[in-house]
């Protein structure tokens, strides 16, 4: 079982998701949307984000914490 960081940078969700088939539509401010097409998720770019934007972001996208890292 892969245990999952306390706390991730907003680049780092990024990369995970673009490593996943995701592609970055757009970016406003510190914000960025990034799609596969049937599904669209915006990623705040900050430092450090907490374990619950991780988790929000992996249920989202029906993403297991193995496929993400």
């Amino acid at each position: 079982m892969v245990k999952l960081p306390r706390k991730l940078s907003g680049l780092k969700i990024i990369k995970g998701l673009i490593r996943n088939g995701y592609v970055i539509k757009g970016k406003r401010g510190s914000h960025a949307t990034l799609s596969n097409g049937k599904i669209h998720i915006t990623v705040v770019m900050k430092k450090e984000e907490s374990i619950g934007v991780l988790k929000q972001v992996l249920r989202i996208t029906g993403l297991s914490i193995k496929e993400f890292l």
